[in-house]
């Protein structure tokens, strides 16, 4: 084994890179699942970045149909998983390495990838000519990809920043993500029927059960797709908003509300504001300063009420709703003698975005 020239390599490599934080890489089993069009189980072939289909778990390639991914050809120093197992040079996580192991010839993989929708054989029949594309958050194919070694799983993941993406060993076993990943495609052929509803208000109301849900690209993309059912959704999102199964997203909601409706869903947002700076009226000048920090356990009601008063205001500035002036003017007065949420913070975000709305509703 080339470990010690290996590490000396590594070590350079990650002090160069380290110096700047930051996300990097990670794989996401969730998202990846959510989003790859194609996810298989492939076994290496002799040639290094090319894997031939055994199963195919996500959309319609055919077990034999050999993928060429460049971006997963591992380096002339690249080890076997087994062999970095062996190694007790690792801290983070096992194996801990960086680099994409080079497994023995038909070793598997689960490969989580997009393509473009046309995925023909080339001339020899063997080597599929589409060009895949990662799954991964951040666009890269190196966690895009799952290896199974043995009964273990393992993916790069960034295990602390500022840090480069390990290969760490999993904590599902292959069951949990066929299971996750089969549950996910379901979820998401069940969405495309409620996207197809033509009738806002319907499309809205048969895309309800996906907003709260405990997977967040599910959520993600509800949200986004309510946000494109048109004003005559504004009831059923109004109607949401007000519903306490779905006070996380209320935030989220106010936003959807407003792509939906646009000019239309002023009177909305501003009888919203308006109930907003009631509270504030009420409540606000009995705070003390720092009153953000001293209810840490997320479901402080001045927290939330702060959440949806600044999404309301960035909303309605959003919308540009004229008849919404007289109670941004009149909710900054308030606004006023509210006491410094955060010690910390030199912002004021709320006040902030209220000067602006005012400023975007004035007639010139």
């Amino acid at each position: 084994m080339k470990l010690n020239r290996l590490w000396s390599a590594i070590l350079i490599l990650a002090i160069v890179q380290t110096a700047f934080g930051g996300i990097r890489p990670s794989f996401h089993l969730d998202h990846s699942a959510w989003k790859a069009t194609h996810i298989v189980i492939a076994a290496m072939t002799v040639t290094d970045g090319t894997f031939e289909v055994e199963e195919s778990l996500k959309g319609d390639l055919q077990v034999g149909a050999q993928l060429v991914i460049p971006d997963l050809r591992p380096l002339k120093e690249a080890e076997p998983i087994a062999s970095y197992l062996a190694s007790p040079k690792s801290v983070l996580c096992r194996p801990g390495s960086l680099l994409i192991p080079k497994q023995p010839v038909g070793s598997r993989v689960i490969l989580f990838l997009v393509g473009n929708g046309t995925h023909e054989p080339a001339s020899d029949g063997k080597a599929e000519v589409e060009e895949w594309k990662p799954s991964d958050l951040l666009d890269s194919m190196q966690a895009s990809v799952v290896w199974i070694e043995g009964s273990d799983l393992y993916a790069f993941e960034q295990v602390m920043n500022p840090g480069l993406p390990l290969l760490c060993q999993l904590r599902e076993s292959e069951t949990e993500i066929r299971n996750r990943v089969a549950e996910i495609a379901q979820l998401q052929e069940k969405m495309s029927v409620a996207i197809s509803f033509p009738d806002g208000a319907e499309r809205a109301q048969q895309l309800q059960p996906y907003v709260n849900s405990p997977i967040f690209p599910v959520r993600q993309e509800a949200l986004e797709e309510l946000g494109k059912s048109g004003p005559s959704a504004i009831p059923v999102i109004s109607t949401m908003i007000d519903d306490p199964a779905f006070a996380s997203e209320s935030p989220d909601l106010i936003h959807a509300l407003a792509d939906a409706g646009g000019k239309a869903a002023g009177p909305e947002l501003t009888r919203r504001l308006k109930r907003e700076l009631e509270f504030w009226k009420s409540k606000g000048p009995s705070l003390r300063r720092n009153w953000w920090n001293e209810n840490l356990n997320g479901n402080s009601r001045f927290r939330a009420h702060n959440s949806a008063t600044y999404e309301l205001i960035v909303a309605l500035e959003k919308v540009r709703y004229p008849a919404a002036l007289s109670t941004a003017v009149e909710f900054r007065k308030v606004w006023r003698s509210v006491p410094e949420a955060d010690n910390s913070s030199t912002e004021d975000e709320i006040g902030n975005e209220c000067d602006k709305l005012i400023r975007a509703l004035k007639p010139e």
